[in-house]
């Protein structure tokens, strides 16, 4: 291979990783917050991780819709994909996406393990 051919795939190799790197470190720097604090403070357009109660679920072919809530305060959160198995009523989910006017559009859903629901082998 001629010596800037090797240049040119270094070059791109370079500012793949870079590009990678910048999306990584910007999910990986994207603030927890309840949805209290989503609408007490100004995060449009920002990257967060949304976490509370799932609330008034509903699904439709790969589209889901539904409120996270804290209690006090609810958001609305729209996720394309597919839903982890453990997501329903009540459990406590971290939603991860970009905050779009008054909803989440979450790209990564996260169930917190046995948080929110009686788990099935409870017997208190």
């Amino acid at each position: 291979m001629r010596r800037k051919n090797k240049l040119l795939v270094t070059t791109v190799a370079i500012l793949a990783l870079l590009g990678v790197l910048g999306a990584t470190s910007m999910n990986a720097s994207a603030a927890f917050v309840s949805p209290t604090q989503l609408s007490e403070d100004e995060y449009e357009g920002e990257w967060v991780n949304l976490e509370g109660s799932v609330q008034n679920l509903e699904t439709g072919g790969r589209t889901a819709t539904f409120e996270v809530t804290d209690g006090n305060h609810s958001m609305t959160v729209v996720y394309e994909g597919t839903l982890p198995d453990t997501m329903a009523e009540g459990r406590i989910v971290v939603a991860k996406g970009q905050v779009e006017g008054d909803r989440l559009v979450a790209k990564q859903l996260s169930v917190r393990a046995h948080e929110g629901s009686e788990r099935p082998d409870d017997t208190r």
